[in-house]
């Protein structure tokens, strides 16, 4: 069995946007939910609300890239966590529509990735996978969990690992 592309991208935004909800819950659970999505690691650094945005379109830009369509386009704001959790929604609904075959074909064709200040770069898809989407879903992710855990949601190791790992151990 060979390992593809998609199998590489897809079924990882589709933990990473599972692990988030999980996170996400158990802020929303705690005490001081009412903070959250505005509370930061550093005052230099953006808030949960962008983390949350950034895992979202992070993992819709794979399928948009990698199929030659144009990424979806976020309506609204991300002000409540139930916001938050129709946007992973979304996110998933996109992943799951994703053509394997088209995905696949995409790993040495030129995709165009826009770095914010830095310009707009073309890279392979395969590059764009690992050089770029894989980075920044677990960055934003990861900021995601340590915003949380920083602001006293009890959350461990398992709150982020359990939905990349989970699918594939019996418990």
């Amino acid at each position: 069995m060979s390992y593809s592309l998609y199998d590489a991208s897809v079924p990882l935004a589709k933990s990473a946007l599972n692990s988030l909800a999980n996170i996400l819950k158990l802020g929303e659970a705690s005490p001081n939910a009412a903070t959250l999505l505005a509370a930061r690691i550093h005052d230099d650094m953006l808030p949960l609300v962008f983390q949350v945005k950034m895992v979202t379109d992070t993992s819709t830009k794979i399928v948009a890239r990698l199929t030659g369509v144009e990424p979806h386009a976020w309506e609204g704001e991300v002000e409540t966590f139930a916001d938050c959790y129709a946007r992973i929604e979304k996110a998933q609904e996109i992943l799951a529509a994703a053509d394997k075959d088209v995905i696949n074909q995409r790993q040495n064709e030129l995709v165009t990735v826009g770095m914010g200040s830095a310009g707009t770069f073309q890279m392979a898809g395969g590059s764009y996978i690992n050089g770029y989407v894989l980075p920044n879903l677990f960055f934003h992710l990861s900021t995601a969990y340590n915003i949380l855990r920083k602001e006293g949601v009890p959350l461990g190791k398992r709150s982020y690992l359990d939905s990349f790992i989970g699918q594939y151990i019996s418990q």
